[in-house]
């Protein structure tokens, strides 16, 4: 079995897979955007966080048979 760690930051998700032995089999980083939209605003989009947890389980998992 493995497991997967994830860490949803302000400025990118990181995500870790692991084996039961505790093991850390592959690590990933997806970067996301800040935005700015007035001064003294700061914005982030979910969207954003979804696309960049997907894209990097499917990354972290491609040699997972």
């Amino acid at each position: 079995m493995l497991y997967i760690g994830v860490d949803l930051g302000t400025s990118s998700v990181k995500l870790l897979l692991m084996d039961e032995a505790g093991d850390i089999k592959s690590i990933v980083t997806r970067e996301y955007p800040l935005y700015f939209p007035k001064p003294g605003w700061s914005e982030q989009n979910p969207e954003d966080w979804y696309t960049a947890l997907v894209d990097g389980i499917r990354e972290l998992t491609k040699d997972c048979d």
